[in-house]
This record gives C-alpha cells, sequence and structure tokens, in this order.
C-alpha cells in the first residue's frame, strides 16, 4: 500500500517491503554531503510504468556513490529500527510518498471517487477564478522551490487560517477515539489545528463537539462548518498540535508560519487540483 503525504518528508520504500519484495539485489548505498550513509533503491528499478514519475531530489541532499553524483529519481530506505516498525505497523504501508514526489508536478485528487491523475496542469490564468488559490512554497534567494510544502487558507467563521496542505494529516486512534467514533480501524483521515486555535474555538463554541485523548494523547474537536476554496464542507475534525510545532517545526520547509493542516476530513468532501509549477490549488465539488 502506498501512502501519499504532501506534508511528508522523503519518499521512502519501507525496509519490510524489500524483503517481501526480494528485491535486496537492487539496493545501493549513497553518502548525503559525503558524510551519512543511506540506502535506496532507484525509483525506475522497481517501477516499470512511464505514467508513474519519481521523486525528485530535494535541494541540499547531495547525495553520491562511489563518489560519484547520485542524479536519479529514488525511494530511501529507512533504517530497520523500532520507529519504522511502527509506522509500518500503524498505517499499514509498504511506501512512502512525501514532498518530493509531489513536487514540479500537477496532480488531480478525486477524493469523491477515489481517483488520482498526474500531468494535470493549471494555467497562470486560473488564478483569482472561483474555487482557485495561489500556494506558497519555501524558496532560495532565486526564487526556486527548494522545499514541496504547500501553504494555502481555509476559513472558519469568517476567519482565514493560513494551513499546510497535507494529504497525509493522519489521526492515530486511542482506545477513546475508537470507541467515539465507533470503529476498530487504527487510523482515520485527519486535520491539525494549532492548540491556541483550539482553546479558541472551544472556548467561543462550547457546542461544538471535543473528543478527549480520541488522537493518542490529544484532543480532537468536530468543526460543523469549514470554508476550502470557498466551497462550504463538513463536518471536520482537526486534532491539536503545540504552536511550536508550527512556528518552530514546519517554518524551517515553508513559506510562512501556518497554524494547522487540512488533510482528509476536510478534503474528502472535494476534488482538489494542484499545480507545483504555477503554484495553484483549486476546489471543486
Amino acid at each position: 500500500m502506498g501512502y501519499c503525504d504532501t506534508g511528508g518528508g522523503i519518499s521512502m520504500l519501507m525496509p519490510a517491503t524489500v524483503d517481501k519484495l526480494g528485491i535486496q539485489s537492487k539496493v545501493k548505498k549513497a553518502a548525503v554531503k559525503g558524510l551519512i550513509g543511506i540506502n535506496y533503491v532507484p525509483f525506475n528499478d522497481i517501477v516499470l510504468s512511464q505514467d508513474i514519475p519519481g521523486p525528485i531530489q530535494l535541494p541540499g541532499m547531495n547525495l553520491s556513490h562511489h563518489f560519484k553524483k547520485v542524479s536519479q529519481s529514488l525511494l530511501m530506505i529507512p533504517p530497520d529500527n523500532e520507529d519504522t516498525k511502527a509506522m509500518t505497523k500503524a498505517m499499514a504501508i509498504d511506501v512512502f510518498f512525501g514532498q518530493d514526489f509531489f513536487m514540479n508536478k500537477a496532480w488531480t485528487i478525486d477524493y469523491i471517487h477515489r481517483k488520482t491523475w498526474v500531468n494535470t496542469p493549471l494555467a497562470s490564468s486560473e488564478e483569482g477564478k472561483p474555487g482557485v488559490q495561489k500556494i506558497g512554497l519555501k524558496k532560495d534567494s532565486k526564487g526556486k522551490a527548494i522545499y514541496g510544502h504547500p501553504s494555502m487558507y481555509i476559513e472558519v467563521d469568517g476567519e482565514k487560517i493560513d494551513v499546510l496542505f497535507d494529504t497525509g494529516a493522519t489521526i492515530i486512534l486511542s482506545d477513546n477515539g475508537k470507541k467515539a467514533f465507533n470503529t476498530n480501524e487504527k487510523t482515520i483521515g485527519g486535520s491539525f489545528i494549532a492548540v491556541s486555535v483550539f482553546e479558541k474555538w472551544r472556548k467561543e463554541h462550547p457546542d461544538w463537539k471535543v473528543y478527549t485523548k480520541a488522537d493518542r494523547n490529544q484532543d480532537i474537536i468536530e468543526v460543523p462548518k469549514v470554508k476550502i476554496g470557498g466551497y462550504e464542507v463538513g463536518p471536520v475534525l482537526f486534532a491539536e498540535r503545540a504552536d511550536e510545532n508550527w512556528s518552530k517545526g514546519m517554518i524551517s520547509s515553508m513559506d510562512k508560519v501556518v497554524k494547522g493542516a487540512i488533510g482528509g476530513s476536510g478534503l474528502k468532501y472535494l476534488k482538489v487540483q494542484i499545480d507545483y509549477n504555477s503554484e495553484l490549488i483549486k476546489f471543486e465539488e
């Protein structure tokens, strides 16, 4: 199973998947900036379809193999440690596609009909039309995007809130969460919001449902209506996250400090088209 996360890091092939596919012979080793060694598999060695584009290498990676620069598309293989095993078990994934998989391309993700297309560009002339927003990307001094974490905005109670466009936002359900949502699933699609906003919503809207310690040890709030691209959708579940996650963490790979992330709990009502080249995102019902 592939896990597609626009808010994630480097694309990875899980160690257990290497064993399951029996492709140990395709594994190579590279040095990052000449120091740290990593294992990887060339993308085109395991994905034969030319219709599926591979991840790009993020600026600053500087991979080398036998003292030669690695320029091909690849999937990193993370260490087979307890963290990797826990991630694989919790999300039942074989391969993880992060920001580097989505960058420099144009995608359509139809949540309603559960379909995805690539090479579906948005022309610059679309900017300003209904349902279309400009996305923000962190850039270098020459104006080139160096990370692929897109900022956009949603509206709640008429207030614009800057958020990360995050297809991988996942709520890991505690026993409280499974009981609250009447499910045996370990995870559900979610969205995240800074604690300061979470508490503001809870104070101003005591009628909004709050699920205590439903996302591991963190609370979830159910917002009845959220505007995304001008479309009012809901209800939308938001799990709380510390303000520092955004102001001190995500700011390193984003163009601005955001207050949360919009993921599957809000996007599931929509068809989304995002173009990293024209830096536009379009929403349709």
